[in-house]
């Protein structure tokens, strides 16, 4: 996994509008099909926040032999004062089921645990998302909640929130 930078935007771009159709069934910020600007300033956002320690601590996933996007995978914020994050992620479509999203999740909860002293770990997935789930259960997160009716889907149907957590000395 690497940090967000400029020079990766365009195959990130590739990864993204490969994978659409799968992100836009979960995911809120997939409404619509980004453009390359789009991606362009989100990257930089992102290496921003990461530098600044703010919103999301974001992670490109990259295949090691080759160097290709696969995915990416994240820390979102929640509360430094505790600290408390959620972890985010996401695979390319033709990545799937290859276990690039379990390692990154493995690795962001290293990073958590050892450079940002977390307390607590979400990952939050839409009930119908059953492979977010299942990478969830594998790196052994336990299931918390379900929040009934709390999330619009981009394809406009109403979904519940699944919670799983750890907590950390």
């Amino acid at each position: 996994m690497v940090k967000p930078a400029a020079n990766l935007v365009d195959d990130f771009q590739l990864a993204l509008i490969e994978s659409y159709e799968d992100l836009n069934k979960y995911l809120a910020w997939a409404e619509k099909k980004p453009d390359i600007e789009t991606t362009r300033q989100n990257m930089l956002r992102a290496r921003d926040n990461f530098e600044n320690k703010e919103e999301e601590l974001r992670f490109i996933v990259q295949r090691i032999h080759d160097n290709k996007i696969v995915g990416c995978a994240g820390l979102l914020i929640r509360n430094m004062n505790i600290p408390y994050l959620e972890i985010g992620y996401w695979v390319r479509s033709s990545e799937a089921k290859k276990g690039y999203i379990g390692m990154a999740v493995h690795l962001l909860e290293e990073y958590a645990v050892k450079e940002l002293k977390v307390k607590r770990l979400e990952i939050k997935m839409a009930e119908s998302n059953k492979a977010s789930i299942q990478v969830a259960e594998r790196a052994g997160f336990k299931y918390e909640a379900t929040i009934h009716s709390d999330r619009k889907l981009p394809i406009g149907k109403v979904d519940n929130t699944c919670v799983y957590y750890k907590l950390y000395s």
